[in-house]
């Protein structure tokens, strides 16, 4: 049912609305009592009172599936939103399936193994988290990903190496979390959607990217200020592009996707002279290997920024 009520103003400095009668009444309410209210840009809910939220418990029977099966499963039912995941299991495999699960998923814990049982709990509060709160931790650690990175290339260092490795992990439990979000939790964003999702996928995309590049150069072992300043022009891309999210500035949005346009056209000279130049001195050792390595980077580069056009195009829609 939907009813329009007017706006009164009390004592000049605030504004009052009536709530209709049958509403209270039958919700067990009375004068003095008091309503929990939402608040969000556009938009208000009143809830009478906190409602208890069902608890969602699933059996989930392994029977016939591999390790990355079981895996791919047991997320899907918590980004589904489920709170109790029982796992059937069969094997010594599928059980190292559940415990890795259990370790790249934020709030989830074993907490019964009866052998050919195992039962997952999630424990995350969802009013702990935002997803602003989680879109800003993961792009502060893709661009310390991407800093670290640049350190990287100035003189090889294994700890780096593992350092920007192990973001990864946390980035893809954040990623997961953050769709769990947005799948269950009444957030007051749902116009934003499919912003945030493509947002939260590009962030975990880049993080990816950090790693394969890190992974190629610990092959190649041979840096060039070229690529150093490529990699520097990656990373102030990617500055922009979270400033422009965080302010929700549709003109820092364009900054970004122009300085993705000019990085476009840098990278595909630099590439060429970078390739050109070491593969003369790769000639007679290691050369395909090398060079094969060196592609991977440079192409980590290119679809890195190729992700933050995509951020910043889904900044101007939450702008609009």
């Amino acid at each position: 049912m939907i009813e329009n009520r007017k706006i009164y103003l009390s004592g000049g400095n605030s504004y009052i609305i009536t709530l209709p009668k049958r509403w209270v009444e039958s919700n067990g309410l009375k004068a003095g009592d008091y309503v929990k209210m939402e608040i969000f840009e556009d938009t208000i809910i009143l809830k009478a009172k906190e409602s208890e939220k069902a608890k969602k418990e699933v059996t989930l029977d392994s029977k016939g599936l591999c390790h990355d099966c079981l895996i791919r499963r047991i997320v899907a039912y918590y980004i589904a939103g489920y709170d109790s995941i029982r796992v059937k299991i069969y094997n010594e495999e599928q059980r190292r399936a559940v415990s890795l699960a259990s370790d790249m998923l934020v709030g989830a814990e074993i907490i019964e193994d009866l052998g050919r049982e195992i039962v997952l709990e999630i424990f995350s509060d969802p009013n702990r988290f935002s997803i602003d709160y989680i879109v800003e931790r993961m792009g502060n650690m893709c661009l310390t990903m991407l800093s670290d990175f640049k350190q990287l290339l100035k003189g090889i260092d294994g700890f780096v190496h593992s350092s920007i490795v192990m973001r990864e992990n946390e980035i893809d439990r954040l990623h997961f979390l953050a769709l769990r979000l947005l799948k269950t939790e009444e957030s007051g964003k749902t116009k934003d959607l499919l912003e945030y999702r493509t947002i939260i996928r590009a962030l975990e995309r880049i993080s990816d990217h950090c790693v394969k590049m890190s992974e190629s150069f610990m092959k190649v072992k041979v840096s060039s200020p070229k690529l150093t300043e490529l990699v520097e022009m990656c990373e102030k891309i990617l500055k922009v592009t979270m400033n422009s999210y965080r302010k929700r500035s549709s003109e820092l949005a364009d900054e970004a996707i122009e300085d993705v346009e000019r990085f476009y056209d840098v990278e595909e000279s630099y590439s060429n002279i970078l390739l050109e130049t070491l593969e003369d001195s790769w000639r007679k050792t290691e050369s395909i290997e090398k060079t094969a390595n060196l592609r991977i980077i440079l192409d980590s580069l290119s679809r890195i920024a190729g992700y933050c056009s995509d951020i910043a195009e889904a900044v101007i829609n939450m702008c609009i």
